[in-house]
C-alpha cells in the first residue's frame, strides 16, 4: 500500500511540474532539401531490422495464385480485365450471401494489366492496391437509370449481370439479369466502398440508399475467385461478351 501511495505522489507532482512548465516555440527554422537517390548510404541498422520481414512478405508475394492464357488488360466500353474484375466481384459475393442485381466496380480502379502465363500475389496488390471494401446500395428505378447513363458518359465501366448500348452518351437496351430494365423496380450495386462514398467523380451515388457493408476486401474477391479457378485446373482466359456495347 505504501508503494502505492509513492506512486500516486509521484505522478502527482510530475502533473504539476508539466502543468506548470512553460510553452516552447520555435523561434526559428532552418529549411534544407535533402536528395533522396540510391547513392545515399545504406542504414545497417535499418536493414538488419526489417530484413527478415522483407524475406518473408516477398517469399508470399511471389506465390503463383494463377496462369492466364494471355494478357488481361482492361478497355472501354468493354474489358476483358473489366469483365473479370466484375465477375470476380459477383461470384464471392454470391458465395457470401450477399444480395444484388449488378456488379460494377470504376475503371480507374484497375491500375495494370495482368502479364500472360503465370500470375504472382504481388501482381494483385500492384492491380488493386487499396483496402476498398465492397458495399452494396440501393437505386430506385429513376436513379438506376441515370447510374447506368453515368457509366455510358464515362464510356463503359467494370459490369456484372447487366447488358446495354451507349447511344448519345445513355444506356439503352438494358437488360438486368436476363430480364428488361423496369423503371419502376428498386435495384441493389454491389460496388467498393470508395465509389458509394462518390470516389473518382462517383457524384451518382448520393442517390443511393440503403448502404451495407461488408467485411471483404475488393482485391480479395479477384484473388479468390483466381485461387478458385486455379484449383478447379483452370487457366484465365476471359471474354469479352458484349455486355456494354457502343453505338
Amino acid at each position: 500500500m505504501k508503494h502505492i501511495r509513492n506512486l500516486f505522489f509521484i505522478g502527482a507532482v510530475l502533473s504539476v511540474l508539466v502543468a506548470c512548465s512553460p510553452k516552447l516555440q520555435l523561434s526559428n527554422s532552418i529549411k534544407k532539401q535533402y536528395s533522396i537517390s540510391k547513392d545515399l548510404p545504406a542504414d545497417s541498422a535499418m536493414l538488419a531490422f526489417y530484413k527478415p520481414y522483407k524475406q518473408r512478405l516477398d517469399s508470399n508475394m511471389n506465390d503463383i495464385v494463377a496462369v492466364a492464357e494471355t494478357e488481361i488488360a482492361r478497355a472501354k466500353p468493354e474489358g476483358r480485365l473489366n469483365n473479370l474484375m466484375a465477375d470476380a466481384m459477383a461470384e464471392i459475393a454470391r458465395q457470401n450471401g450477399i444480395v444484388f442485381d449488378i456488379a460494377y466496380t470504376n475503371y480507374g480502379g484497375l491500375r495494370l494489366a495482368l502479364p500472360q502465363g503465370k500470375i504472382p500475389l504481388y501482381k494483385i496488390y500492384e492491380l488493386m492496391p487499396f483496402e476498398n471494401r465492397l458495399v452494396a446500395v440501393t437505386f430506385n428505378g429513376t436513379d438506376m437509370q441515370l447510374f447506368l447513363n453515368y457509366i455510358a458518359e464515362m464510356g463503359g465501366d467494370p459490369v456484372s449481370g447487366i447488358r446495354f448500348r451507349i447511344k448519345d452518351k445513355k444506356a439503352v437496351n438494358i437488360l438486368i439479369n436476363g430480364q428488361e430494365f423496369n423503371n419502376q423496380k428498386e435495384y441493389i450495386v454491389l460496388t467498393s466502398d470508395y465509389m458509394a462514398n462518390q470516389g473518382d467523380g462517383g457524384y451518382i451515388f448520393a442517390k443511393a440508399y440503403n448502404r451495407k457493408e461488408f467485411d471483404i476486401k475488393l482485391r480479395d474477391t479477384i484473388l479468390e475467385y483466381l485461387k478458385q479457378q486455379t484449383k478447379a485446373g483452370k487457366t484465365i482466359n476471359p471474354q469479352l461478351d458484349g455486355r456494354i456495347t457502343l453505338d
